[in-house]
């Protein structure tokens, strides 16, 4: 009998981690929390399945550790997908050194009426198709208007501070939110800022990559 498509997943990724040279300690906790993970998932064949059950996960653990198992589950999402493209194209870049990214300057206070006056000229094509089919996700869930284009003003300035990234990953992807959370002053707006990038996360997944970004790296 063959195994579960969820045993098959946790295996190929605790596999393809020892090939990046991941400790065993880190692969220990990696596989621990996907498994939790993966127990609230059985039956559940989508991305919107998938981010429902890693915000159950996280809220049932309620740990310090909250970001971490977010990055883990970034990492295993292809590997459940079984989405060999998009596993080969995080291998490209797995253990870039992201304290030699730098980013632009930007503003200590975030000045919505720049991300407002945004227009369809004001992205590539790529980052069009993102935008586009982030608002069709967001549409099914029966959201408000007001609601909607909140989502998207988010992700707006998601897709400006990922311009400044050297290379195309989940870790890089996180770092691109980590920097930008000190720029809202009010709490209610990063807990807005988090839930957008953390759905659109997997519509940014699914990009066709930039040839120029894909740097090959030594394993941390």
């Amino acid at each position: 009998m063959s195994l579960k498509r969820e045993e098959q997943a946790i295996n190929a990724y605790t596999k393809y981690l020892q090939t990046k040279g991941v400790s065993a300690d880190s692969i220990d906790s990696r596989s621990n929390f996907v498994k939790k993970l993966i127990a609230l998932l059985d039956g559940q064949v989508n991305r919107t399945d998938y981010g429902r059950a890693l915000q159950a996960a996280i809220k049932i653990e309620d740990t310090t550790e909250r970001q971490q198992q977010l990055n883990f589950a970034r990492e295993f999402y292809p590997f459940w997908m079984g989405d060999i493209k998009s596993i080969a194209r995080i291998s490209e870049t797995y253990g870039f050194d992201l304290n030699s990214a730098k980013f632009k300057e930007m503003p200590a206070t975030l000045e919505w009426a720049e991300i407002d006056a945004l227009n369809a000229e004001s992205f590539n094509v790529q980052e069009s198709k993102l935008l586009r089919d982030y608002s069709l996700n967001l549409q099914q869930q029966n959201l408000s208007e007001a609601a909607l284009q909140e989502k998207l003003k988010l992700v707006k300035l998601m897709l400006l501070r990922l311009r400044d990234i050297p290379v195309e990953n989940s870790m890089a992807y996180r770092m691109a939110v980590d920097v930008t959370l000190p720029l809202f002053n009010l709490e209610d707006i990063k807990q807005g800022f988090l839930a957008a990038v953390r759905e659109f996360y997997y519509i940014w997944l699914e990009k066709e990559p930039d040839p120029k970004n894909l740097v090959k790296t030594e394993p941390a």
